[in-house]
């Protein structure tokens, strides 16, 4: 009998040992190419020509034996070709002659490309110099390289960059350097990014300022936070190897606060250094972490003396556009719009603004959800008059993501039309969330479908979260796009949650002119189980919501299974995939993330409820006033309770809810109010719409009245699952305070929990060690089995954290 348990257990170690490395593999598929590689391509069009070159990643080897290339790819769409961009061998030969370094021809240590035509020119930048290849001399010459951090005016003449707080201008030609502004400090600083979250989050280097067409003018912004309230971080563990803590501050506005993160708009004469400031109160910073004008919140008209800015009340509930004159300060709203909940000019809050103006013609293309739907508005710049709608119906602008002056059309991505661009009728019981591609006549508003079927298309934008995150990944994408310059082309793939990702090239007519890549998935698990896009009913047995269910390679439905909800209840963002692998929310990271889970025995369930967006307006304003009902919880429980019934191995009596990928509040939520259905739960750094920042979340999406329901703290004794709190202590975005306020009811209510804190943790993905230990957690209290002792886990996404980003002290 003895020999038989030890047997058993023996089994069962082996087993999860296998099923931990599984898991393993799937999560080093985050954010790299180890698992899916091309699949989505990033297309970098060559100049005004319908031509356009693209990264393919290449694999020789399997395992741990497998090694990663390049190859560039250049396409010609109007001649339907896709061919080797350059001779690779020659050019790794000439570099290497010429810096004496061994050069790999099948991995390019290259990046910055820009290549020409007329003659095939191959500029880039590599060993930290830039260099330009040559087809025909098959020679690499060094060329003068422009700094990173210097933002080029058109004519090419001269530089603006950022110097400690202030903005100076460089001659490229006599490389003579002059200040244009000496007055900044580091709580009134010029041509910096926003910092509203406490930190810093764009990582470009260019300063934010933006030239007008005739090089004369800088507008810029003076970041300005010299009034906010302090928020302390203590570092418990200093980096130094220092032994005595260390205390940092960071400027962080929470709601309620009288002042909060604000810009003063200028404009700099270049010639003179007159620095004419706008006659307009400072506006508030309410962007999702990025710059004044990577966000794009304000712009030049053609006549170079005409500025344009958007200016957002910090609750969201007014929204104005504004024309500034460089000349004289003077500052004329031209229109504004308001709401009674909140103004969304993305449907993503992680995504930049939806809007594009035309200063060709002195128009705006305006974004609004004033209809109830978002859609697209042309205004009058000149007399800020309203001239048309130019989308209208039950349906939404996704992105806008092109415009063709000479056709005055737009290319823009839209969800829920339900088009078929095969004349088919539309098919209205389409997934709401599978984005098309169309084009719009901004006249008439005539539409025309490039690409839509039963699918999710995803298109290259920088406005997109997903295209931010690939540039600060690292990939080569600064300047791709999906749409030609002529307009006659465009580049998407075409994915779905349970398909391989295929990229294709469509032509103005909707015709598909080249199929470019098909993804390659062959280093997934054997017995890989695409996970099931389910389509089920809301809490309150009308509302449609949808969802992915995730099972193990090993599955069997014979076997009875735990449940584990896996979970980013907010109201600003989305959570499950519509497209597979990097074609995913947040590129790859929840869809590989409940893939990894369930390959330790789980059945993972991801759902969107009510009260999130990328659908009607009602719908995301159903968690408006109550940050803890975003994505509705109810929706959860009831989603879960009806695939049990269509799959009887899901085990009702052992369910799970985790937000350890990236964090939230819902594992709390889930055990606090629903303890008859959720037995455990791990939280990663505990929200609390109290303590972030108050015009990029808490204002925005609950105003500025106080709290109508009751906090966390104040729920503990419901509390009869198992949990565990984890958080980083460095955290500045959602401070820790939130956990320690948790705790500390907690332990005076006699509640039993478990807890894990990380000194040197900032805001990030969870890190590879919380990874771990919520695979354990969750195993031994729902599995009911021991997990292996002290697994090593190691990933790309649990070492990208951003604790090192620039706090605003």
């Amino acid at each position: 009998m003895t020999n038989s348990l030890q047997t058993t257990s023996t089994q069962n170690a082996q087993t999860m040992q296998a099923r931990y490395q599984r898991a393993q593999s799937l999560m080093q598929g985050i954010f790299t190419d180890n698992i899916a590689f091309n699949d989505t391509i990033y297309p970098v069009w060559i100049g005004d020509s319908d031509c356009f070159w693209y990264e393919r990643v290449t694999r020789t080897g399997e395992g741990d034996a497998a090694r990663f290339g390049k190859a560039y790819r250049l396409v010609d769409a109007k001649a339907a070709t896709n061919k080797s961009a350059f001779d690779h061998k020659a050019l790794a030969a000439s570099l290497a002659e010429a810096l004496t370094e061994k050069v790999d021809a099948d991995n390019l240590p290259i990046h910055d490309v820009d290549i020409a035509l007329n003659p095939l020119t191959v500029t880039f930048t590599a060993f930290d110099k830039r260099w330009a290849f040559d087809i025909q001399s098959e020679a690499c010459v060094e060329i003068p390289q422009v700094g990173d951090e210097w933002l080029l005016c058109p004519n090419g003449k001269q530089a603006v960059f950022r110097r400690e707080d202030n903005l100076w201008l460089r001659d490229l030609v006599s490389g003579e350097e002059r200040a244009l502004t000496l007055d900044g400090s580091k709580d009134y600083c010029y041509g910096a990014v926003s910092s509203a979250w406490g930190s810093a989050f764009d990582v470009s280097p260019l300063p934010q300022a933006q030239w007008s067409p005739d090089s004369s003018w800088l507008f810029t912004v003076q970041r300005d936070t010299r009034e906010v309230r302090r928020l302390p971080v203590v570092h418990q563990v200093p980096k130094d190897g220092s032994l005595r803590p260390q205390l940092e501050e960071a400027s962080l506005a929470l709601p309620g606060d009288e002042y909060i993160e604000t810009y003063r708009l200028v404009a700099i004469h270049v010639k003179s250094g007159r620095i004419q400031p706008a006659n307009y109160h400072h506006i508030p910073v309410t962007c999702n972490g990025h710059g004044f004008f990577t966000e794009g919140q304000g712009w030049w008209g053609s006549d170079s003396r005409c500025m344009y800015f958007i200016d957002m009340e910090r609750d969201h509930k007014t929204v104005r556009v504004v024309e500034f004159d460089a000349e004289t300060g003077n500052a004329r709203v031209l229109f504004e719009e308001t709401t009674e909940t909140q103004i969304n000019l993305s449907l993503h809050n992680d995504d930049r603004f939806t809007l594009l103006p035309l200063p060709e013609s002195n128009e705006l293309l305006w974004f609004s959800e004033r209809s109830g739907w978002a859609h697209l508005y042309l205004y009058n710049l000149d007399t800020g008059e309203l001239k048309h709608p130019v989308t209208q119906g039950e349906w939404l602008v996704r992105s806008v993501l092109s415009f063709d002056a000479a056709r005055r059309e737009v290319f823009v991505q839209t969800t829920g039309r339900g088009a078929c661009n095969n004349g088919s009728p539309p098919n209205l019981d389409r997934d709401p969330y599978y984005c098309d591609l169309a084009r719009v006549n901004i006249d008439t508003g005539n539409i025309t479908t490039l690409a839509a079927s039963d699918h999710h298309y995803y298109a290259v934008s920088k406005k997109y979260f997903n295209g931010y995150v690939v540039i600060n990944m690292g990939r080569d994408a600064k300047r791709s796009g999906s749409v030609s310059p002529t307009g006659n082309f465009a580049v998407v793939t075409r994915s779905r949650a349970d398909e391989v990702p295929v990229s294709l090239v469509f032509d103005r007519c909707g015709e598909t002119v080249l199929e470019l890549e098909t993804a390659d998935i062959s280093a997934l698990p054997d017995g890989w189980q695409w996970p099931e896009p389910v389509k089920l009913l809301a809490a309150d047995d009308k509302t449609d919501i949808y969802g992915l269910v995730f099972r193990p390679t090993d599955f069997s439905p014979d076997k009875s299974y735990p449940i584990i909800s896996h979970t980013f209840c907010v109201p600003d963002a989305v959570w499950v995939s519509k497209g597979s692998f990097s074609n995913g929310a947040i590129l790859e990271q929840p869809y590989l993330d409940a893939a990894a889970l369930a390959e330790l025995g789980f059945i993972v369930v991801q759902i969107d409820g009510r009260g999130t967006p990328l659908r009607h307006k009602a719908l995301q304003d159903e968690s408006y006033g109550n940050y803890n009902s975003a994505s509705n919880l109810d929706d959860h429980v009831a989603g879960i309770q009806q695939l049990a019934q269509r799959y009887p191995y899901m085990d009702l009596t052992r369910v799970g809810i985790t937000t350890h990928a990236i964090g939230g509040r819902s594992a709390v939520l889930g055990l606090l109010q629903y303890p008859d259905f959720y037995k455990v739960g791990v939280n990663y750094c505990l929200y609390d719409s109290r303590l972030e920042s108050a015009s990029m979340v808490a204002e925005k999406y609950e105003g500025i009245s106080p709290l109508v329901y009751p906090p966390l703290e104040d729920q503990v004794e419901k509390l009869r699952g198992k949990l565990l709190l984890t958080h980083g202590l460095l955290d500045v975005c959602v401070p820790p305070a939130a956990t320690f306020r948790l705790i500390e009811a907690l332990q005076k209510a006699n509640k039993d929990f478990d807890l894990i804190l990380l000194p040197n943790v900032g805001h990030a993905s969870s890190p590879d060690y919380l990874t771990r230990r919520t695979w354990d957690y969750l195993v031994k209290h729902l599995l009911g089995v021991e997990p292996p002792e002290r697994f090593k886990l190691t990933s790309f996404m649990g070492g990208y954290e951003v604790e090192d980003h620039e706090l605003n002290d």
